[in-house]
């Protein structure tokens, strides 16, 4: 009896381990944007397309907006809620830019994700899809 008082503990952090989360399965997925605010995106098969890559470890992306380098926090919870913190992106001059800038925009509003399939989701306050990427 008294062995499994010290396992308490143990099982305690290990539900509350970061590898429980789902990110942990999207380490290293280059996640492509494929819709925003319902709109299809055009997508070229390459690291141009906008594109998130999420690293578990750090709680931190990097990827694309469509042009510039992107990276930046993030904070994930079992109930299904992430937002992003500030994201930086490199200054490079796009054709593009207005994409670029509603992307970046729209990850601000991100307040819950669902993964379905091989989509992931990303949902603003009021749970409505904002964000595709696969």
């Amino acid at each position: 009896m008294k062995n499994i008082v010290y396992l308490i503990p143990f099982f305690i952090l290990a539900a509350c381990s970061s590898k429980s989360f789902p990110d942990s399965k999207w380490e290293d997925k280059q996640w492509t944007l494929v819709e925003m605010t319902g709109v299809p995106v055009q997508i070229s098969g390459t690291n141009q397309d906008a594109h998130l890559i999420f690293d578990a470890e750090r709680s931190q992306i990097s990827g694309s907006g469509g042009c510039n380098r992107i990276f930046g926090p993030y904070e994930i919870d079992k109930k299904n809620t992430l937002e992003f913190g500030n994201i930086g992106a490199t200054m490079m001059a796009c054709q593009n830019s207005a994409f670029e800038n509603k992307f970046l925009e729209t990850l601000k509003s991100v307040r819950y994700y669902q993964q379905t399939g091989g989509q992931l989701l990303l949902k603003n306050g009021e749970k409505r899809v904002i964000l595709k990427f696969q």
